[in-house]
C-alpha cells in the first residue's frame, strides 16, 4: 500500500489543510523585511493548524490517534509545555478524561459479587 493520494483524503481535511496553507502563504507574503514576534507566532500557529490538517488526511484512526473515538475531540492539553499530559495519555479528550476520572477516583477492591443461593436459579426448574 502507497502513501496516501488526494483522491483518497477526506474533503473536509483537505479544505481544511488548503485553507491553512492559503492563509499561510498570505502571510508569509504580507511580511515585511523585520517581521515582529506576533507576525512570526501568527504564521507559526497557522502552519500548525496546516500540519495537523495534513497529519490527518491519511491516518485510518482520524485526527485523535484513537482507535476507539477516531474523530472525537482533541485533548487541548495535548503538547501543551507548560502543562504537560502524564505517560501514556494521547490526544483523544474522551480516552483521556476517562483516565483522569480513573486517576482521581482509584477503583476499590471489590469482592466478585455473587448471588445470594436464594437467588440463584434451578436448573431444570
Amino acid at each position: 500500500m502507497g502513501p496516501p493520494t488526494l483522491r483518497g483524503m477526506g474533503y473536509a481535511n483537505l479544505r481544511e489543510l488548503q485553507n491553512a496553507l492559503t492563509t499561510a502563504s498570505d502571510l508569509a507574503s504580507s511580511l515585511q523585511s523585520a517581521p515582529t514576534r506576533r507576525d512570526a507566532d501568527q504564521l507559526v500557529d497557522v502552519l500548525r493548524q496546516a500540519l495537523t490538517a495534513a497529519s490527518s488526511l491519511g491516518a485510518d484512526t482520524g485526527p485523535t490517534g484513537c482507535a476507539i473515538h477516531p474523530h472525537g475531540a482533541v485533548d487541548p492539553l495535548h503538547g501543551d509545555p507548560e502543562d504537560p499530559l502524564p505517560p501514556g495519555y494521547g490526544k483523544c479528550l474522551l480516552c483521556n478524561d476517562r483516565r483522569r476520572r480513573a486517576d482521581a477516583h482509584p477503583t476499590h477492591a471489590r469482592p466478585h459479587a455473587r448471588p445470594h443461593p436464594r437467588w440463584r436459579r434451578r436448573v431444570g426448574a
